[in-house]
């Protein structure tokens, strides 16, 4: 069995200075003994006006995120960081993991874009691979892509135990967390951690409600609607119990076949 330990920034909306956040981002890995710390969708620079100008590059030689490399070997943590990313002229919305040794194990860019503001700031991305942290093999989406069944089971079958997911959700779409998540956890069996902002910012209200979700589709942990870290530990051996009980991978395959 192997075991990762998770903790969920539910935090309110970016501070207003890249030194401000990185001092935010700081004080939360040294509150919790997480092995994987995991912000909300654009963490860094958050929605609004300034996001296109603050985008980051992922070069590990920026100072940005030499930064958060720096943190994550500090507190000897990984973090998964949702971020504006800047490249050749285009803006991606990210998520980058980076290791608790500093590298940069990840980085994916959101496949689909939710509304108006999303197509007009971003490119479309593509799938990331697998990557493991602690052996527990891990995959990324961002927000609407874990919407869509089909990009939650390509990462499962391509052997992701665990998929993380920042967020920024508002509370118009509450049905996400209550209902959409766990159904995406249970039809896969594996794990779905889902890291929202709680707060208002100039571009809209967040609900909160950031939650991990077992393979049996139950959920393990749920934040309220303030600033929070959630913790959880997941273990392996939970998605060879639930596969057990009820394999739909297994009967896919089978009709697949059929």
């Amino acid at each position: 069995m192997t075991e990762v330990k998770l903790a969920l920034w539910q935090r309110a909306p970016v501070e207003p200075s890249r030194e401000g956040f990185l001092e935010a981002l700081d004080k939360a890995m040294a509150r919790t003994r997480a092995d994987v710390l995991i912000t909300p969708e654009l963490c860094w620079p958050g929605y609004g006006d300034v996001m296109l100008s603050r985008a980051e590059a992922v070069d590990q030689r920026g100072p940005f995120i030499a930064c958060v490399r720096a943190l994550a070997v500090r507190h000897c943590k990984a973090i998964v960081l949702g971020y504006a990313e800047a490249d050749s002229g285009r803006i991606f919305n990210s998520a980058i993991c980076i290791g608790a040794d500093g590298a940069v194990l990840a980085n994916y860019r959101k496949q689909t874009t939710a509304n108006d503001y999303e197509r007009e700031c971003f490119t479309k991305g593509g799938p990331a691979p697998v990557f493991e942290i602690k052996g527990i093999p891990i995959a990324l989406l961002i927000c609407l892509d874990a919407e869509f069944p089909e990009l939650v089971r390509r990462a499962s079958l391509e052997g992701a135990l665990l998929l993380i997911v920042p967020t920024a959700l508002s509370p118009k779409w509450r049905v996400i967390p209550d209902a959409v998540i766990p159904t995406r956890a249970c039809e896969n069996g594996i794990f779905v951690a889902y890291c929202n902002y709680a707060g208002d910012d100039e571009a809209a209200p967040f609900c909160g409600r950031s939650l991990v979700v077992g393979p049996d589709g139950r959920t393990m942990a749920n934040a309220l609607t303030v600033e929070c870290l959630l913790d959880v530990t997941i273990k392996s051996d939970d998605v060879i119990k639930a596969r057990d009980q009820l394999d739909y991978l297994g009967h896919l395959g089978h009709l697949l076949r059929s």
